[in-house]
């Protein structure tokens, strides 16, 4: 399968970079052409309808973000290439979208790309790149959206519905408020590294908890949940616990 590409990037050595890379090992990329800003890109995309753009955040004027802002439909997938933007990283994983960093090397290049192909013959690109758009407009608040990757596609909840996720084998339980649990295919350290910056804490290893749907802590080290559900708290974990709960 071809897949027909174009490189966005404002700095034209990384540019080159990348395509001598794609060029060298990812016989199925299709490069049809490069871009050195967002208005450039605009205009090459909707001439050439690409399946797939690899998309430099930081530019000059416009960013990234600001590109996809100009679609009313987005009809193409996107690989993110960043540098250290720690948030953009964060919105984009939270839509289960992908991305590499600066240089982008082979093996997070394969990675990216066979996520890609997966992404360009589903659904959801809209629905993805609508929530990924609302979350890079309000950092950190507990109104974004996170896509739940489970065995149909992605389900968007608010992460303020989020009560807790809980860990079993390489999947994990997310309870939502007022819904049935949603079992998805990422495991709870996923889950940590995504939630933890929206006051999500790990009381044990198995136990990802939204701090905001506390109802009790027991002192014999458990918690009971908005869902009624009776969570632990690890030992070692207890006294940095109560420092959280003091913070909020």
């Amino acid at each position: 399968m071809s897949i027909k590409s174009i490189l966005i990037d404002d700095e034209e050595k990384l540019r080159k970079s990348l395509r001598q890379k794609l060029e060298d090992n990812f016989p199925q990329i299709d490069i049809l052409d490069e871009a050195s800003n967002a208005q450039e890109a605009f205009e090459k995309i909707v001439n050439l309808k690409p399946d797939l753009i690899f998309l430099d955040i930081a530019m000059p004027r416009e960013t990234g973000f600001d590109l996809l802002r100009k679609f009313s439909d987005i009809e193409f997938d996107v690989i993110f290439v960043t540098g250290y933007d720690s948030f953009a990283i964060e919105a984009i994983e939270f839509c289960a979208l992908g991305y590499v960093m600066k240089p982008a090397e082979k093996e997070s290049l394969r990675g990216a790309i066979e996520n890609a192909k997966k992404r360009i013959n589903g659904k959801q690109n809209k629905q993805r790149f609508d929530e990924l758009l609302n979350n890079v407009a309000k950092p950190n608040s507990q109104e974004n959206k996170i896509g739940l990757p489970t065995a149909d596609g992605l389900d968007f909840v608010r992460v303020e519905d989020i009560i807790r996720c809980e860990g079993s084998n390489k999947y994990t339980n997310v309870y939502v408020k007022g819904a049935n649990p949603i079992l998805c295919s990422y495991n709870v350290g996923m889950f940590k590294k995504m939630l933890e910056p929206y006051d999500f804490y790990l009381s044990h290893k198995s136990h990802l908890i939204n701090m905001h749907h506390i109802d009790k802590y027991n002192k014999e080290g458990t918690i009971k949940m908005a869902d009624n559900a009776i969570v632990p708290v690890s030992v070692r974990k207890r006294s940095e616990f109560m420092e959280r709960i003091e913070r909020l």
